[in-house]
């Protein structure tokens, strides 16, 4: 094994320097030099300048208008440029500088202090669940469902190996 691992170096490294010095071109040169290696060159994007400029102002620009409409194909479109004259279209625009999430509200004062001021203190079962009763409920019975499903081929396998 230790004479296949030196062949195996010794290969890999032929094949490294072959490009470089025995295989040569139509025109006699060798196909890689050196000089041909180069790092590539990496730059990172530039910015916008409604980004690079912000100073508070939340004036709706063109890129935050959003524009759906249907093609003569019946395809949807989604653009921030207008669509050609003539065909129906719907434009929403959006503040990119909004919060789209509504922040938790913090409650820094004790139950006795809400109660003194009159303010009602919600309970995690007045909020709600985004989950109904009906789906919950069978997902819970697919549950058992395959449980017993699961519980009936054990036995049956028990049987058969016994």
């Amino acid at each position: 094994m230790n004479l296949f691992g030196k062949l195996l170096i010794t290969a890999l490294v032929l094949a490294v320097l072959l490009p470089f010095t025995v295989l040569k071109g139509k025109d006699g040169k060798p196909l890689m030099s050196i000089s041909n290696i180069k790092a590539p060159k990496i730059s990172l994007p530039s910015l916008p300048d409604k980004v690079k400029n912000q100073g508070g102002n939340s004036a709706l620009t063109s890129n935050d208008i959003i524009y759906k409409w249907r093609d003569e194909k019946g395809e949807l479109h989604f653009s921030s440029t207008p669509p050609p004259e003539g065909i129906e279209f719907t434009a929403k625009g959006y503040d990119p500088n909004a919060n789209l999430i509504q922040s938790v509200k913090v409650i820094t004062e004790s139950p006795k202090q809400l109660k003194q001021q009159n303010t009602q203190v919600q309970k995690p079962s007045d909020i709600g669940s985004p989950y109904s009763p009906a789906k919950v409920e069978k997902l819970y019975n697919d549950a058992q469902n395959i449980q017993k499903l699961l519980n009936d081929r054990q036995k049956k396998q028990d049987a058969l190996l016994n």
